[in-house]
């Protein structure tokens, strides 16, 4: 009988292997240089094995990496960046932040959209007045034309892994299976993301602090839609946020 694992880390890190971080932390800085604001602290919400970090710091003094899995969080020791295990929906800060962001995904964990306005909320009330918040998300064409690419399986430091990818459109959940073999030993742990409609982020973030002031195609500056295959949100907060 299968099992969850008690980390998923090292089969994460090497799976991520092709991702350019150094382009993707120097697209998330051109956002931090290219929206006005005061600056000062900065939180990684989602952060995983700390890889995008790791690049960041080089931009960024005083950043903080969160992530709810401490086995993520901790995996490479070498990424020189304080770190807290917290849950996105609960931000357990008490001082405020001039810039937040979050990365690959992580938003398409939330599998509610009551866990949506909950996390928005929370990050509102960490975000400086005149701080700035983006964020990425998947859309159903990216589930649609990757899907099938993500059905792998390989090798890691004698680790065997089999990843089984699926998205119910009925559902709108994207399911993403790991079996690792080790020791004999057969553990398996599925994730599930939401896939959102493009228009139900404006919807939740209408009765929220946040406004979007951009949203654009991810890794570029252009206008994104409802077509498109990932999006990055770029949010402020309202003026009038305390009646809110």
């Amino acid at each position: 009988m299968s099992k969850p694992y008690s980390s998923i880390a090292p089969i994460y890190n090497y799976l991520m292997r092709s991702i350019d971080y150094n382009s993707w932390a120097d697209y998330i800085y051109s956002i931090y240089e290219q929206v006005d604001f005061p600056r000062g602290k900065v939180l990684e919400i989602g952060a995983g094995t700390g890889k995008l970090s790791g690049h960041l710091l080089n931009h960024f003094d005083d950043l903080l990496i969160t992530d709810i899995s401490m086995e993520m969080l901790n995996f490479d020791k070498t990424i020189n960046a304080n770190r807290v295990v917290c849950d996105m929906t609960k931000l357990p800060f008490s001082k405020n932040f001039s810039f937040i962001y979050s990365c690959f995904d992580s938003i398409n964990y939330l599998l509610t959209k009551r866990e949506m306005e909950m996390f928005f909320n929370s990050a509102a009330n960490i975000l400086n007045d005149n701080g700035c918040f983006t964020f990425d998300v998947s859309l159903e064409n990216n589930s649609l034309r990757y899907q099938a690419s993500l059905n792998r399986s390989g090798s890691v430091n004698g680790i065997k892994y089999e990843q089984k990818s699926y998205y119910s459109q009925k559902e709108r959940i994207h399911y993403n299976t790991f079996k690792i073999i080790l020791d004999n030993k057969i553990f398996e742990e599925t994730h599930k993301q939401k896939i959102y409609e493009f228009f139900d982020y404006f919807e939740i973030l209408e009765n929220s602090k946040l406004y979007v002031e951009n949203c654009f195609n991810s890794f570029t500056f252009e206008n994104a839609n409802s077509n498109s295959e990932r999006v990055q949100f770029i949010l402020k907060k309202k003026k009038n946020y305390d009646n809110i």
